[in-house]
């Protein structure tokens, strides 16, 4: 009796070891379109990205398996983990009821808040004709800009009739900042950490952060991985080597190579 248990807990062993690829097709969130752009080229990146590529490879190299890089647009990350075209998605992805319908989350890796970004002069103008500091709630009739598919354009659809908003749509935050430079659109709802990334490569002085962090509503919350929904081993895998990274301190080593403040 005990061989006969012995061979199938072996046998359950090796199923889950022939279950798991040899090979991870890892999704890494990008500002912008510019195609596909091989690892080796965004080694020197900083930010998000970079942020976010050094934490895969840790993990891969933590549960013993290769990684093969892709740069993703947010609006395809999700899909892509949902079909299982990748195993792993990483972008600044809040945990929601209806995302969890279609994908697996990671345990946290950072928390995130949502503000309003517009540039110096249209902040000036607007707080000089109001009278008052600039909030969200406050505004009407001005054209706010989001990346589509995300928490913030779902926030600002869903009171734009109230506010007399007109929406505006971006594939990616860099064409965001754009709409905003080229004086398409009034402000930018966008999540803090990704739109800090895009403006370290604008003119400084250019554009501000206004009004107070939003987190109510779907703007902030914790972020986590994706993952495809029936790959309960792979998640328990990466949320050991997460465990595993912030017990050594060097979890937090990484976030201070990428950034100048905490993300917890």
């Amino acid at each position: 009796m005990m061989r006969l248990a012995f061979l199938l807990l072996l046998l359950c062993f090796f199923r889950s070891v022939s279950a798991q690829p040899a090979e991870l097709r890892i999704g890494l969130w990008v500002a912008a379109d510019h195609g596909k752009v091989p690892a080796a080229a965004t080694q020197s990146a900083l930010g998000v990205r970079a942020f976010n590529e050094e934490l895969a490879r840790e993990i891969c190299r933590r549960i013993n398996l290769r990684c093969q890089m892709e740069n993703v647009l947010f609006p395809d990350m999700l899909p892509a983990v949902e079909a299982g075209r990748l195993d792993l998605g990483f972008g600044n992805y809040l945990r929601t009821p209806e995302r969890e319908q279609r994908v697996a989350f990671s345990d946290s890796i950072w928390n995130s808040s949502s503000r309003l970004l517009g540039s110096v002069e249209g902040i000036r103008r607007l707080a000089k004709r109001s009278g008052h500091a600039i909030r969200f709630d406050q505004l009407h009739g001005q054209r706010i800009g989001v990346v589509s598919a995300t928490q913030q354009a779902a926030y600002v659809e869903s009171r734009a009739g109230s506010q007399g908003l007109s929406v505006v749509y971006a594939k990616a935050m860099d064409e965001l900042i754009s709409l905003l430079r080229d004086g398409k659109v009034d402000f930018c709802l966008v999540p803090m950490l990704t739109a800090y990334d895009s403006l370290q490569r604008e003119v400084s002085g250019r554009f501000e952060f206004v009004g107070p962090a939003m987190v109510d509503g779907g703007l902030g919350g914790s972020v986590h991985i994706l993952l495809p929904k029936n790959r309960d081993s792979l998640r328990l895998a990466v949320n050991q080597a997460l465990a595993a990274m912030r017990a050594d301190g060097s979890y937090h080593r990484l976030m201070r190579r990428h950034f100048p403040f905490n993300l917890d």
